[in-house]
Formats: structure tokens, sequence, C-alpha cells
């Protein structure tokens, strides 16, 4: 444990934890493993972007930390970690919009306020937008430790970042909720969109699941969000910054349950039992709507 006055000069404000450094390096390399073998399985080449890079990230932001275990005053992988964890969920949550998306195109989008189409295009627009402020803000930030002024200004473009973000997912929120509720009540949003060409999917136990596997992360990067923007308000030396335990669980843990639960619902594979599942009904009912 390092005293007092080297604690004063490195810029966590603590000594990082080697365990659970090397332990969350294992966790997500795990997890990330598995989520390029499922997306190579299940042909979802649009979980590459996403979902295997977001587990990318977090593996480098959590190298750089189990670096930072041996000396806190490293510089670059303090920057290196502060940079890229802040960073990491980004693709999680464009996966998620992405998802919920080809959910809707499956379900009916007759029950949606948005089209299919519109969940990547608006959402995705946004959160791409949220990544390159919170990307420029990091990076400030971390340039900056040494200089007060140029380190708030960083925090603060995080932060703008972050409620961008936050305001998009609490939008997306919405609609998920007010979707899942009116097509388990069969109450159309859109009466005129119903194609019989694009017969829906029944609401069965598959896509049960793969909306669970939707939801359950977004609660999860949705309260890590709001525990980073707590963080960044309360600046680089403020007690929440300072304490490590918070990080642990509200960051790390939260997004490693959230590939996780992705894992295990994985939207490629649920996707794919479902299409063949649908194209089953369609054959053996001539090819009339299915009947929820």
């Amino acid at each position: 444990m390092a005293d007092s006055s080297a604690l004063d000069q490195n810029l966590y404000g603590y000594t990082p934890s080697r365990a659970a450094g090397y332990i969350f390096v294992i966790m997500f390399i795990m997890t990330t493993l598995f989520h390029l073998f499922q997306a190579i399985r299940s042909r979802a080449w649009w979980l590459f972007p996403t979902l295997v890079i977001a587990g990318a990230a977090e593996v480098v932001g959590w190298v750089a930390r189990a670096k930072s275990s041996y000396d806190p005053n490293i510089r670059m992988a303090y920057i290196i970690q502060t940079t890229v964890l802040v960073l990491a969920p980004t693709p999680l949550v464009a996966a998620l919009f992405m998802g919920f998306g080809k959910v809707v195109r499956r379900l009916g989008s007759e029950y949606s306020r948005l089209s299919p189409t519109w969940y990547s295009r608006f959402f995705l627009t946004i959160d791409i937008f949220s990544l390159f402020i919170q990307g420029g803000g990091g990076g400030m930030a971390a340039q900056g430790s040494n200089d007060p002024d140029k380190a708030r200004l960083g925090s603060n473009i995080i932060l703008a970042g972050l409620f961008v973000q936050i305001i998009s997912m609490s939008f997306f929120a919405f609609l998920m909720a007010e979707y899942t509720w009116r097509r388990s009540r069969n109450q159309p949003f859109h009466k005129g969109d119903y194609n019989i060409n694009q017969t829906p999917q029944a609401f069965d136990s598959q896509m049960k699941k793969l909306l669970v596997g939707i939801v359950i992360p977004t609660v999860l990067v949705y309260i890590r969000s709001i525990y980073r923007i707590a963080e960044f308000a309360d600046g680089f030396n403020g007690s929440i910054a300072h304490n490590q335990t918070l990080f642990i669980v509200f960051d790390a843990v939260f997004i490693f349950l959230a590939l996780v639960t992705l894992n295990f619902n994985h939207p490629g594979i649920l996707l794919q039992a479902t299409a063949q599942t649908q194209t089953y009904a369609l054959t053996n009912t001539d090819q009339r709507p299915l009947q929820y």
C-alpha cells in the first residue's frame, strides 16, 4: 500500500487493485471472445463493431489499470484507462439500439412510434455524437491532469457527452416499454403499417428472451452512466473519483454483467432461431399471418 505522500502525487487518489485489474482483464477477455464466437456462428456481423469492440475496449482499459497497480504515477496508463473506459460502453449501447430495431421489425413495426430503421439511424447518430464528445473530453481531461483548469474543462465535456447518452437512453427506454406494452396487448400504434408480406413473429419465449437480453443491459448501462455523471460532476479530485470500490461495482461489474447477459441472450443467435421458427410457421400455414 502506497504511503500518503505517494497517494497525493498519483492521478487516481489511490493505488489501483492489482487483483481487480487481472480479474477483470480475464473476465472481459472471456466474454469478448465468446461474443466473437457467437457473432461468427450466427453471422451477425453488426455485432463486431458493437459488442466485440466494447468488450475489447474494456480489456484495454483494464490492462492499463493493472499496469497502474505497479505504479499509479505512470501517466500513459492513467490516460488510457480514463479515456478508454469512459468510452467502452458506447458501442454496447449501439448494439442495444440496433438489436431492438431488429426486434421491432420481427414482431411488427405497427406497434412502434419509430420505424425499425429509425432505431438505428436516430439513436446511432446520437450515440456516435456522444462518443465524440466523451472522447474529446476524456483526452483533454487526461492530458490536462496537471492543469486543474484543463482537467475541469475536459471533465465538463465528458459530462455533456454522458448527458447526451443518458437522455437518448431515457427516450429509448420509453419507446421500448411502450412497444412491449402495445405488442403484448395487440394495440397497434400505426394501424396502417401492417404488411402481409412481412408477417410478424409470434411473441414467443425466444422473442421474450431476446427482449430481456436488451432490457437488462440497458438498465445496467443506464445506472453506470448515472454513476459516471456523478463522478465527473464531483471532479477528478472528488470523493467519488477517489473511491475505487464504487468504480469497480458501478463501472466494471455493471458493464461485465451487461456483456454476459448478452452472451446468454445473444441477439444474433436468438434472431437466427426465431427466423427459422417463423419460416417453419409460414410453411405450415400457407404463408398466412401468424396468429398471436
